[in-house]
């Protein structure tokens, strides 16, 4: 128990006994679990659970892992870990890869949980004891052992034994005085075993993670996007940003962490490089002292340039008016594309005919006519005429040339 990451999980269903959460801790190396039911998660009850509940019995750990919950990061918190000599480390904000190993226990926990209580969801906290034995007796995949031949140096005696007899490749207690000698063999041969198990699965594991990783590194001053999801109560989340910046990156703590310093005020995090984005611009914009930059403030100036309009008195053709930026104009080109076939006979210049068509419309056709072209143009004018509904005698459809 070196190494231990802790996590909180809920909240749960009120159970008769008062508990709504659950205290989750691990061993990074024997992959020994234990969950304890907690009525609430702050720090006070955290700490007494920890120190009554795993300290006194495996020892204090020499790290504590866990993401930056308040209750993993009030002073009463450190306070406990100060004095029982523990150093307490952190994961970076919205990042729970960080601590996949507890993470990863938490969905098998939550999904044996409701296989036990889906129908009975008030005594959830009874069966925790009852899902730690099949986890603690089972072998894992990156060490190859099971967590309890890590931790006791034997494996544990489970009910399925009773039906099917005991494995056979169990070795039993040796009796006499050799039993703590062969017991301490069997331990260190088992550590060694996992531990050559743990490097492999290290290995495979980067590698997987190389392959579909697009991340780059980021070098001193670079400037970046950083990804920070806040909600603000009454902003629609959809049409809020996600994005923070541009940040300023101060330095490289780890091969994929790095602390970067936040507009305006410079408040100074380590960030996962997930979390980061490379920024376009030239530069890193200047904001006032004590001025909080928020784009919602209709005081803050926009990066984009404005667009004026000329003073009154002078004219744009003017070359005594002063300049001034020159807003957007659409562009009054036509599109030319060739005409049909059925038109292939009509030439377009810059003479006009106006055509009236039965209900009213008005459509301005430039064409030049030629004898051709006539008995098409009449040949359309029939079909328009039925296609309208303009029966004969009506509603006149005529070519005014």
């Amino acid at each position: 128990m070196e190494r231990v990451p802790v996590d909180v999980m809920g909240p749960f269903p009120r159970t008769d006994r008062g508990n709504r959460y659950v205290l989750v801790a691990m061993d990074y190396f024997t992959k020994w679990p234990e969950a304890y039911a907690i009525p609430d998660q702050e720090a006070e009850t955290v700490a007494d659970v920890l120190v009554e509940g795993m300290f006194s019995r495996f020892g204090t750990s020499e790290t504590l892992h866990s993401d930056q919950g308040r209750n993993f990061e009030s002073k009463v918190f450190a306070a406990i870990c100060e004095r029982l000599g523990i150093k307490k480390t952190h994961t970076t904000p919205l990042h729970p890869q960080s601590d996949g190993l507890v993470e990863r226990f938490n969905r098998t926990l939550a999904q044996q949980l409701a296989i036990l209580t889906s129908e009975h969801q008030q005594n959830w906290d009874y069966h925790l004891p009852l899902i730690l034995m099949p986890y603690r007796s089972a072998v894992q995949d990156s060490t190859q052992c099971t967590p309890a031949l890590l931790m006791l140096g034997r494996e544990l005696r489970t009910p399925a034994e009773l039906a099917f007899g005991k494995s056979p490749d169990t070795l039993e207690a040796p009796p006499g005085r050799d039993y703590a000698r062969k017991l301490q063999d069997r331990l260190d041969s088992a550590h060694s075993y996992a531990r050559e198990q743990l490097a492999k699965a290290g290995l495979r594991q980067k590698r997987n993670y190389d392959i579909t990783t697009k991340g780059r590194h980021f070098h001193a001053g670079e400037l970046v996007w950083v990804y920070s999801p806040k909600r603000k109560k009454g902003w629609c989340p959809k049409l809020d940003s996600s994005w923070v910046g541009p940040c300023s990156i101060l330095e490289r703590v780890g091969e994929v962490v790095y602390r970067v310093q936040l507009p305006p005020r410079g408040r100074k995090v380590a960030l996962h490089r997930d979390r980061m984005a490379p920024y376009r611009g030239q530069s890193l914009p200047s904001f006032p002292e004590g001025r909080v930059q928020s784009p919602r403030d209709p005081a803050q100036r926009d990066p984009r340039p404005e667009l004026r309009s000329p003073p009154s008195g002078s004219s744009p053709q003017s070359p005594k008016a002063p300049c001034t930026s020159q807003g957007l104009r659409r562009s009054r080109r036509e599109r030319r594309l060739p005409p049909p076939p059925r038109l292939r006979d009509c030439v377009v210049p810059s003479g006009t005919r106006n055509l009236l068509l039965g209900g009213g419309s008005v459509t301005m056709v430039k064409c030049y006519f030629t004898v051709t072209g006539w008995l098409s143009l009449h040949a359309v004018v029939i079909s328009l005429r039925y296609m309208f509904g303009c029966a004969a005698g009506k509603r006149g459809v005529f070519v005014v040339v």
